[in-house]
């Protein structure tokens, strides 16, 4: 199921590889390219008022299987993303990831463990926290 909750969203590609899963997009989302890839029966949600640049990728498995010692070891996982999210240019974020409410995740940085602390900024590769008690605005008033 894809439950869009309104806001925009343009070259929005989603890819559902398998059965049982949910993508879910938050009210006043903003979309400007992002691609979706949701396998394995996971989901993806997406809070409100979150900020997209162009370029994302989201992925909730790796597409194939990887097995050592007879046990697979790549399992998916769902991603989740809080309110008020701004993901910058390229960025990619992997599964099993959470992102909390506030953050502001870096141009072409790569998120492959869950962020702790709302209101920050992560950025790299991989994503670590760079400044803690951020906020942001999309509102070009506040531009000094």
């Amino acid at each position: 199921m894809i439950y869009l909750q309104g806001g925009y969203a343009n070259n929005l590609i989603i890819r559902v590889m398998d059965d049982g899963s949910d993508v879910t997009i938050g009210n006043k989302t903003t979309i400007n390219g992002a691609e979706l890839w949701v396998t394995e029966g996971m989901d993806i949600t997406i809070g409100q008022d979150c900020m997209f640049a162009k370029n994302i990728e989201l992925r909730t498995g790796d597409n194939h299987a990887i097995f050592q010692h007879g046990k697979r070891v790549n399992h998916g996982g769902s991603i989740s993303i809080g309110h008020h999210v701004w993901i910058g240019a390229n960025a990619k974020i992997m599964k099993g990831v959470l992102i909390p409410s506030g953050s502001v995740i870096g141009n072409s940085s790569l998120v492959t463990r869950s962020l702790e602390e709302e209101n920050a900024i992560y950025a790299g590769v991989p994503a670590k926290l760079i400044k803690s008690d951020i906020c942001w605005y999309r509102d070009k008033k506040y531009r000094l």
